[in-house]
């Protein structure tokens, strides 16, 4: 049978038509299927369809500095007033300082941190630190209004309804954050002829919060052609 026999009647010359039609549409149909499956599934808010979800974090950091400058046994208390409409990861409060002033061991500055968590939302604990300032000295409290928050791409498999109910801060750790720090300057007794004695340390003091936005896309399978 040769092309003229497929083609000789009306009918035909339809079969053969659709017969190419479909050899070509098939292999595109089911290379585009996997992502119009997954654009379907984000835009119908498809919450209760268990998947595999491709899970990222956008991340934005709202930063606090402060340099005070205090003498032995001098306190000073910080306040960072916490408001954001998005997910908080995570809170930080971080205490820097480099004790320059006197050569030699046994007189590096130092400073106690304590925190006032009480007028923040949410069940957080009260923490105390200390730390002296040799060359990257200091100190840090964390606390996570997202519990077991890292920030990291992972893949989830489950409903994206278990999926946003695991990342949500829920509004803890929205008020105001607070720590009081107390300095401990270390003066050498016998000082050397000449050398300026040191009676106080500046302190820088940091407050970090890490908000986020979350980003799941749901991942299909390609389709073998």
């Amino acid at each position: 049978m040769d092309f003229a026999d497929l083609t000789d009647t009306p009918r035909k010359q339809g079969m053969l038509g659709g017969t190419i039609f479909f050899m070509l549409v098939f292999p595109i149909y089911f290379g585009i299927m996997p992502t119009l499956v997954a654009d379907e599934m984000v835009e119908s808010g498809s919450t209760g369809i268990s998947a595999s979800w491709s899970v990222s974090f956008i991340e934005t950091d709202i930063v606090q500095s402060e340099s005070p400058t205090l003498g032995d046994g001098d306190t000073y208390d910080s306040f960072f007033d916490l408001m954001s409409e998005e997910n908080i990861g995570l809170v930080i409060f971080e205490l820097s300082c480099i004790d320059n002033d006197e050569p030699g061991p046994g007189f590096t500055d130092s400073a106690d941190g304590q925190s006032d968590i009480s007028q923040v939302e949410g069940l957080f604990e009260d923490q105390t630190n200390q730390g002296d300032c040799s060359m990257g000295g200091g100190f840090e409290m964390i606390w996570y209004p997202t519990n077991n928050y890292t920030g990291e791409d992972y893949t989830f498999d489950g409903t994206e309804d278990d999926l946003r109910g695991i990342w949500n801060s829920n509004g803890n750790g929205l008020g105001t954050w607070a720590a009081t720090i107390t300095a401990n300057i270390e003066t050498n007794p016998v000082p050397v002829f000449g050398e300026v004695l040191d009676s106080d340390e500046e302190y820088q003091v940091t407050w970090t919060a890490i908000t986020y936005q979350l980003e799941i896309i749901p991942t299909i399978d390609d389709v073998d052609t």
